[in-house]
């Protein structure tokens, strides 16, 4: 037998549903068995211990004054509607704000002056867009040729992370394998 199985004796001993040729079975495996000696002995110790303590059982009016303190349920169900209009509302807005200034610019957009600066708009925040992005790359570049040790640092850096994400994922491996097993 398993120890499984000497475990599901241990539970029958104890709610007293063993037969006479089990308990010997029991008793001279627990003998012969010191790990499921010491799990009988902890079991029965707080078998005893709640065979001993005293059975609580509710005040009188306990189910009375527990079901006056429950909030009304018609007022919870109007609550919750409101919950849920409100919910609905905050979804519909920006479906609403969007419809409205697609109607706006649909109309705006039939003048050819509204058009033209809408484009001129465009163009210039390209433009930024476009300066901002040389000025970034143009600082970074010069960095980098005054300062070369930078670009070393970065290197050693970029180094040390892929390192140890490479170490992470292996003891995530090995972990993973230690809990199958």
């Amino acid at each position: 037998m398993e120890h499984e199985d000497f475990y599901g004796l241990m539970m029958d001993a104890l709610d007293g549903e063993l037969l006479a040729d089990e308990q010997t079975l029991l008793e001279s495996h627990l003998r012969a068995c010191p790990d499921c000696m010491r799990e009988w002995q902890a079991i029965s110790a707080i078998d005893a211990l709640f065979r001993r303590s005293p059975m609580l059982s509710p005040a009188a009016d306990f189910t009375q004054r527990t079901l006056a303190r429950l909030p009304n349920r018609r007022v919870r169900l109007w609550l919750m509607g409101l919950v849920y209009v409100a919910l609905m509302v905050a979804g519909l807005l920006p479906v609403l704000v969007v419809v409205g200034t697609a109607v706006l610019l649909a109309a705006s957009l039939g003048e050819p002056a509204a058009v033209n600066s809408g484009l001129q708009l465009l163009t210039r925040g390209i433009q930024l867009m476009g300066a901002v992005a040389g000025a970034l790359l143009n600082g970074a570049a010069r960095l980098i040729i005054d300062q070369p040790s930078i670009m070393g640092w970065m290197l050693v850096m970029v180094g040390i992370v892929f390192l140890w994400s490479g170490v992470y994922r292996q003891m995530l491996n090995v972990s993973a394998q230690r809990q199958i097993s």
